[in-house]
Protein backbone atom coordinates (compact mmCIF):
# COMPACT_ATOMS: atom_id res chain seq x y z
CA UNK A 1 0.00 0.00 0.00
CA UNK A 2 1.68 3.35 -0.67
CA UNK A 3 2.55 5.75 1.73
CA UNK A 4 0.75 9.09 1.92
CA UNK A 5 4.48 10.61 0.78
CA UNK A 6 4.73 8.44 -1.97
CA UNK A 7 1.26 9.50 -3.64
CA UNK A 8 1.60 13.29 -3.05
CA UNK A 9 2.61 14.98 -6.36
CA UNK A 10 5.50 16.92 -4.56
CA UNK A 11 9.24 15.36 -4.24
CA UNK A 12 9.73 14.46 -0.55
CA UNK A 13 12.61 17.19 -1.20
CA UNK A 14 9.93 19.65 -2.41
CA UNK A 15 7.90 19.22 1.05
CA UNK A 16 10.61 19.38 3.00
CA UNK A 17 11.87 22.52 1.44
CA UNK A 18 7.94 23.71 1.68
CA UNK A 19 8.25 22.76 6.01
CA UNK A 20 11.36 24.97 6.20
CA UNK A 21 10.78 27.84 4.06
CA UNK A 22 7.37 28.15 6.69
CA UNK A 23 9.75 27.60 10.04
CA UNK A 24 11.34 30.56 8.35
CA UNK A 25 8.39 32.46 7.77
CA UNK A 26 7.45 32.28 11.20
CA UNK A 27 10.61 33.10 12.67
CA UNK A 28 10.62 35.99 10.83
CA UNK A 29 7.00 37.29 11.83
CA UNK A 30 7.27 36.04 15.49
CA UNK A 31 10.89 38.28 15.70
CA UNK A 32 9.22 40.93 13.76
CA UNK A 33 6.15 41.17 15.94
CA UNK A 34 7.92 40.63 19.47
CA UNK A 35 10.35 43.29 18.58
CA UNK A 36 7.30 45.49 17.67
CA UNK A 37 5.56 44.23 20.87
CA UNK A 38 2.95 43.14 19.13
CA UNK A 39 3.73 39.81 21.01
CA UNK A 40 3.99 38.44 24.32
CA UNK A 41 6.97 36.42 25.15
CA UNK A 42 4.95 33.20 25.74
CA UNK A 43 3.46 33.62 21.99
CA UNK A 44 7.07 34.25 20.65
CA UNK A 45 7.62 31.16 22.60
CA UNK A 46 5.23 29.33 21.06
CA UNK A 47 6.08 30.56 17.66
CA UNK A 48 9.57 29.33 18.17
CA UNK A 49 8.39 25.88 19.38
CA UNK A 50 6.13 25.47 16.09
CA UNK A 51 9.38 26.44 13.94
CA UNK A 52 11.44 23.73 15.91
CA UNK A 53 8.57 21.32 15.22
CA UNK A 54 8.57 22.27 11.17
CA UNK A 55 12.38 21.94 11.35
CA UNK A 56 11.93 18.41 12.57
CA UNK A 57 9.02 17.18 10.44
CA UNK A 58 11.16 18.69 7.24
CA UNK A 59 14.40 16.64 8.78
CA UNK A 60 11.92 13.63 9.20
CA UNK A 61 10.63 13.81 5.72
CA UNK A 62 14.16 13.76 4.30
CA UNK A 63 15.37 11.22 6.22
CA UNK A 64 12.61 9.17 5.31
CA UNK A 65 13.01 10.18 1.54
CA UNK A 66 17.16 9.46 2.30
CA UNK A 67 15.45 5.92 3.65
CA UNK A 68 14.02 4.63 0.76
CA UNK A 69 16.49 5.84 -1.78
CA UNK A 70 19.38 3.74 0.26
CA UNK A 71 16.67 0.79 -0.04
CA UNK A 72 16.52 1.14 -3.46
CA UNK A 73 19.91 1.06 -3.72
CA UNK A 74 20.65 -1.88 -1.70
CA UNK A 75 18.28 -3.74 -4.02
CA UNK A 76 19.92 -2.59 -7.34
CA UNK A 77 23.20 -3.38 -6.02
CA UNK A 78 21.52 -7.00 -5.02
CA UNK A 79 20.77 -7.22 -8.81
CA UNK A 80 23.98 -6.06 -10.00
CA UNK A 81 25.65 -8.98 -8.12
CA UNK A 82 23.22 -11.47 -8.97
CA UNK A 83 23.64 -10.08 -12.57
CA UNK A 84 27.60 -10.66 -11.90
CA UNK A 85 27.09 -14.50 -10.82
CA UNK A 86 24.65 -15.40 -13.58
CA UNK A 87 27.13 -13.96 -16.14
CA UNK A 88 30.44 -15.46 -14.25
CA UNK A 89 28.25 -18.90 -14.33
CA UNK A 90 27.50 -18.55 -18.46
CA UNK A 91 31.33 -18.07 -18.58
CA UNK A 92 32.06 -20.93 -17.09
CA UNK A 93 29.48 -22.60 -19.30
CA UNK A 94 31.36 -21.47 -22.18
CA UNK A 95 34.80 -22.28 -21.24
CA UNK A 96 33.37 -26.09 -20.35
CA UNK A 97 32.04 -26.02 -23.92
CA UNK A 98 35.58 -24.48 -25.92
CA UNK A 99 37.08 -26.96 -24.13
CA UNK A 100 34.91 -29.65 -25.51
CA UNK A 101 35.86 -28.33 -28.54
CA UNK A 102 38.95 -28.54 -28.43
CA UNK A 103 39.09 -31.76 -27.88
CA UNK A 104 36.96 -33.12 -30.61
CA UNK A 105 39.79 -30.83 -32.65
CA UNK A 106 42.55 -32.58 -30.78
CA UNK A 107 40.91 -35.91 -31.93
CA UNK A 108 40.21 -34.93 -35.60
CA UNK A 109 43.65 -34.01 -35.89
CA UNK A 110 44.29 -37.33 -34.77
CA UNK A 111 42.49 -39.26 -36.65
CA UNK A 112 43.74 -37.35 -39.34
CA UNK A 113 47.25 -38.28 -38.75
CA UNK A 114 46.28 -42.13 -37.89
CA UNK A 115 44.72 -42.10 -41.49
CA UNK A 116 47.94 -41.14 -43.16
CA UNK A 117 50.23 -43.22 -40.99
CA UNK A 118 52.96 -40.54 -40.27
CA UNK A 119 54.21 -41.77 -37.07
CA UNK A 120 55.48 -38.19 -36.15
CA UNK A 121 51.94 -36.57 -36.92
CA UNK A 122 50.04 -39.55 -34.49
CA UNK A 123 52.69 -38.60 -31.66
CA UNK A 124 52.37 -35.26 -32.00
CA UNK A 125 48.43 -36.02 -32.76
CA UNK A 126 48.45 -38.01 -29.86
CA UNK A 127 49.96 -35.27 -27.11
CA UNK A 128 48.01 -32.90 -28.27
CA UNK A 129 44.87 -34.77 -27.10
CA UNK A 130 47.04 -36.10 -23.87
CA UNK A 131 47.50 -32.45 -23.01
CA UNK A 132 43.54 -31.43 -23.36
CA UNK A 133 42.52 -34.70 -21.37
Amino acid sequence: MPTPLAQAKKSAFDIANQLDDAADAIRDRSRQAYAAGKMSLDEYTDARIKEMELRAEASVVAAVNLGAALDAGAQAGQNIEQAIADAKARIETVKTFRKGLEIVAALVVLAGALASGNAKAVVKAGKGVADLV
